[in-house]
């Protein structure tokens, strides 16, 4: 094949082969377009007091930089509030910047993939697709479902950044003050954020190819940075979270190994604690040998600033995961496979995929290692099994999207209901405390940023939909069970091709009304019934004859739709004498 043959090949296989490497953004703003609920969860309802003290004038500074749970959040805060006013605090919003927030690291990973080679070569672009589809991958289903996972995100976008800048051609001043600055929000934007000005620090010594004049002063001016961040961050502490948690892992150290190891390898584990662990020894070890490669040639600048950034954002991940194990080690081992954390140890694979081929070329070119080839047959194989395993992760993570948004919209509709049938079920899938949440939940109705509003009226009637000739489902039993009653049925939403994102309970009283007693939800386990191929799914719930204020009573069952806040009647009624 001559040369102009090779060179046309390659000028349309470049473009393709980039082009693939966007697919896993793509793909996830697809799911997270599918899947996304419009409801605040956990955390994120602490800021409802935010709008409140907004609406009447009296957000203050001391406000947005307070601790919440030991944290110091205050760039977060202030983004959320802002964006949340603008929005009426629709928290999908919140989702997308997340994803902008993942976009800006990509593109910094590539950025860097362009500046620590000597060409975008199809090998390079096979590593940025990697990289991509482990940023960008739906196994963080928790992050990119829940808005104010920003938080977890912030600090290696600064970290990235930072490294950018910091091999630009700007003066060495500005280059030390605008990593310093980036630090600082790093620092006041999650609970990990200082460790910013670490990693960054050895990148900022080492990016030049000229020796920075006054470089020592450069360095205190730093180390007071970092101290002062520290000072102020750690203010009013009553009780500093690493006091009790370390003593804990020093207790327990096989313990604290297996949580450190499994948060590390969590981002291939399937959550699965043994796999993770396994995957986490072998990505230490990975990282052990770039150090050990950086110290031996030390003496070589171009490697040394070629693999020192790549190491530092792997540095990044491990020292997080040493922190969390001192942190959380005390809640337990199977603590590390929270697939949130993620968001914090997915970088250190994002790491080692461009550290790798690194290291394989400066062990072949430079010593004449006689098993050359086989090395680096054996570092082309772990690439290939590490795409090849990515449509396993991919599978399980839009499955575990699938989940989390039939239970957000479960929960949406207690929350829609809350204050006619309180669900204690919230407490364990929402918000701990039901009574705080029953008054967050009618502040952001009176704000008008609860989509639908609440439904405040125990009569059906007053939100039952107009939508007639469906089939809905049905209330088909009804038996005694011991000195309650037990009545099941089918429910679903016809429109959406899915189950009823609740099953309401009424009953009829003499005038005809339907009034509301009782709540519940269609299983996660769907049975087909054939109906026009949907999948309907089952509900139960237990009456007590002390909820009805009559006998004989007349029970109905209405189909919920949290999306709408309308009910749709269920076929079929029962009576309990």
């Amino acid at each position: 094949m001559n040369q102009s043959v090779i060179n046309a090949t390659s000028r349309i296989a470049r473009p393709l082969a980039f082009g693939c490497t966007l697919l896993p953004p793509f793909f996830l703003a697809g799911l997270i377009f599918t899947y996304s609920v419009d409801l605040p969860q956990w955390d994120q309802w602490g800021y409802v007091s935010f709008f409140e003290e907004f609406s009447r004038g009296a957000l203050t500074f001391g406000h947005l930089f307070a601790l919440a749970n030991e944290y110091r959040q205050f760039f977060p805060n202030l983004f959320f509030v802002a964006l949340g006013w603008l929005t009426r605090w629709d928290v999908r919003y919140e989702m997308w910047a997340l994803f902008l927030v993942a976009c800006l690291i990509s593109f910094n990973v590539y950025r860097l993939a362009r500046l620590t080679t000597e060409r975008m070569t199809l090998r390079t672009l096979l590593l940025f697709f990697l990289a991509n589809a482990l940023i960008f991958s739906p196994g963080q289903y928790e992050n990119w479902l829940q808005g104010q996972q920003l938080i977890y995100y912030v600090p290696i976008a600064c970290i990235t950044t930072c490294i950018l800048v910091a091999h630009s051609r700007l003066p060495p001043i500005v280059r030390f003050f605008v990593c310093a600055c980036l630090s600082t929000i790093s620092t006041f934007s999650s609970a990990n954020g200082g460790l910013c000005w670490i990693v960054v620090l050895p990148v900022l010594l080492t990016a030049s190819r000229a020796r920075i004049p006054g470089r020592k002063w450069f360095v205190v001016a730093w180390v007071l940075g970092f101290l002062s961040n520290a000072v102020l961050y750690l203010h009013g502490y009553d009780n500093l979270w690493w006091s009790s948690g370390l003593l804990t892992a020093l207790a327990n150290p096989l313990q604290a190994a297996l949580y450190f190891l499994g948060f590390l390898g969590a981002p291939l584990g399937l959550e699965k604690g043994k796999l993770a662990v396994l995957f986490g020894i072998f990505l230490v070890l990975l990282f052990a040998t770039g150090c050990v490669l950086l110290k031996t040639f030390r003496s070589d600048s171009t490697f040394v600033r070629r693999t020192t950034p790549w190491l530092m954002i792997g540095a990044y991940s491990i020292l997080t995961a040493g922190m969390t194990t001192i942190g959380r080690l005390r809640l337990g081992v199977g603590q590390s496979m929270n697939v949130r954390y993620i968001g914090y140890s997915v970088y250190l694979v994002v790491s080692l995929i461009f550290l790798v081929p690194l290291m394989t070329d400066k062990v072949i070119n430079e010593t004449g290692f006689s098993g050359s080839r086989t090395l680096a047959r054996v570092a082309a194989g772990t690439a290939v099994l590490l795409l090849l395993w990515q449509p396993v992760i991919f599978a399980k993570g839009i499955q575990g999207m699938q989940g989390m948004r039939l239970k957000l919209l479960q929960a949406k509709a207690s929350v829609l209901l809350i204050d006619l049938v309180p669900d204690p079920e919230l407490a364990s899938t929402l918000y701990p405390d039901l009574s705080s949440l029953t008054a967050e939940a009618n502040t952001l109705d009176e704000l008008g940023f609860m989509r639908p509003r609440l439904v405040r009226s125990k009569r059906v009637q007053d939100f039952q939909s107009d939508t007639v000739g469906a089939d809905y489902g049905s209330l088909d039993h009804g038996e005694i069970s011991g000195k309650n009653y037990l009545v099941s049925g089918f429910a679903s939403l016809p429109y959406r091709r899915e189950a009823a994102d609740a099953v309401i309970l009424a009953y009829e009283n003499p005038n005809g009304d339907c009034i509301v007693f009782a709540l519940t939800h269609p299983k996660l386990e769907a049975k087909n019934t054939g109906r026009e191929g949907r999948n309907l799914q089952g509900w139960e719930q237990r009456v007590s004859g002390d909820q009805l204020p009559f006998r004989p009573a007349k029970l109905t069952a209405w189909a919920f739709d949290a999306n709408t806040a309308k009910a749709f009647r269920l076929s079929g009624s029962y009576v309990i004498q």
